[in-house]
């Protein structure tokens, strides 16, 4: 996060100078000031992008990652549901023996 701070510093701080320089008549500088501002703002904006993806796939993984747990939680049931049936029948027949 403080990249980010850090960046839009930046960014306002040249914003500042083409003002300032616009205000003084010096225009020889502004090209090249608003080169590096307009590659600091696509910085940021590709920054942005991919910190949103990156949101975007833990959002994913974690529906998965939900999906799957109450898929195995339904098979342990299932499972043991059948284990307690299986051994009240092995109860049985070893009381009928």
């Amino acid at each position: 996060m403080d990249s980010i701070n850090s960046d839009l510093d930046l960014l306002e701080s040249l914003s500042k100078k083409i003002s300032d320089l616009l205000y003084n008549n010096e225009f020889s500088e502004i090209s090249e000031i608003d080169i590096q501002r307009k590659a600091l703002i696509k910085k940021i904006k590709e920054s942005q992008l991919k910190k949103n993806n990156i949101k975007a796939r833990i959002g994913q993984l974690l529906q998965n990652n939900n999906s799957i747990v109450r898929s195995t939680e339904k098979k342990l049931y299932k499972l043991s549901k059948n284990h307690n049936n299986h051994n009240k029948r092995l109860k049985a027949y070893s009381f009928n023996k």
